[in-house]
């Protein structure tokens, strides 16, 4: 499969989604995300089945998000949204965390669910659980929703109909 990374930066769970999905046999290509003229050329030259979107710091452009599978992958249970979402569960002393992976629309992480995937929270710094838990995490929750997307009677949940922790 052709998927078009969109990053702020090539971080450590960009990194380790990029080896995943090429050990498996998919093409990727990695676009730094810096505004919607850049996107959208990257978008047109590259012509990716799926775009997924591991670290972003903006929206994806409506233009890209309307005419191509979209997929957000947000650092936070199901029902989570905004930025911070890691700071927010180690301030407010969460037990369980996760990662979403979420179908990009017109409201920042508010899209149909993919897939998700929840782990136990441990106290540890914000930078140890990204590198840890959040990143596994985010591997398992994509290719699960690699392999949704793939499946033609599979679709995406609304997050409404999924009951949060």
């Amino acid at each position: 499969m052709r998927i078009l990374f969109l990053a702020h930066s090539f971080n450590s769970l960009t990194q380790r989604l990029f080896v995943e999905l090429r050990s498996r046999g998919h093409e990727v290509s990695v676009e730094f995300d810096i505004n919607d003229s850049v996107t959208l050329e990257a978008v047109e030259a590259f012509d990716p089945e799926l775009i997924l979107a591991p670290f972003l710091k903006r929206a994806i452009p409506e233009q890209v998000w309307a005419n191509y599978p979209c997929f957000v992958v947000h650092p936070g249970i199901v029902g989570d949204r905004g930025p911070s979402a890691l700071d927010w569960a180690i301030l407010d002393g969460e037990t369980r965390w996760g990662v979403t992976v979420l179908q990009a629309n017109a409201e920042m992480d508010a899209g149909d669910v993919w897939a998700s995937v929840e782990f136990p929270m441990r106290e540890a710094s914000k930078s140890s659980l990204y590198r840890g838990e959040v990143t596994t995490a985010a591997v398992s929750a994509v290719l699960k929703a690699i392999e949704r997307f793939r499946d033609p009677d599979v679709r995406p949940t609304p997050p409404d109909a999924i009951a949060a922790h």
